[in-house]
């Protein structure tokens, strides 16, 4: 039959009894959690480091920020819409303004 406290027991050791190697045990894993944030905080800064080295000489593509309120202003100062180059991601349409009359005439 399954038992769930026996899998909890294989899972959690039992704690030694003496005090001072409860305290020992204690330390070692306080140690043992300061020696993973020290090495996590290291790499995290080694790679930050390195991103920033290849940033200043250039081994990486600039940032783009686009809005549409700067699209539209180019736009609107540019080439004519025909002369610029299509851009991948924008979708070219022609439209066309629809009248929304109410069918029982113009409301006063």
């Amino acid at each position: 039959m399954f038992s769930a406290y026996r899998v909890f027991t294989l899972l959690r050791p039992p704690r030694p009894r003496h005090p001072l190697l409860q305290a020992l045990l204690t330390v070692l894993v306080v140690c043992a959690f300061l020696v993973l944030l020290v090495v996590g905080a290291a790499i995290g800064l080694v790679v930050l480091l390195v991103a920033l080295i290849g940033r200043a000489l250039g081994f990486s593509r600039p940032f783009v920020f686009t809005t549409g309120a700067r699209q539209q202003s180019e736009s609107s100062s540019g080439p004519p819409p025909q002369a610029r180059a299509a851009d991948d991601d924008v979708i070219d349409g022609e439209f066309r303004v629809v009248d929304k009359t109410l069918p029982h005439g113009p409301q006063a």
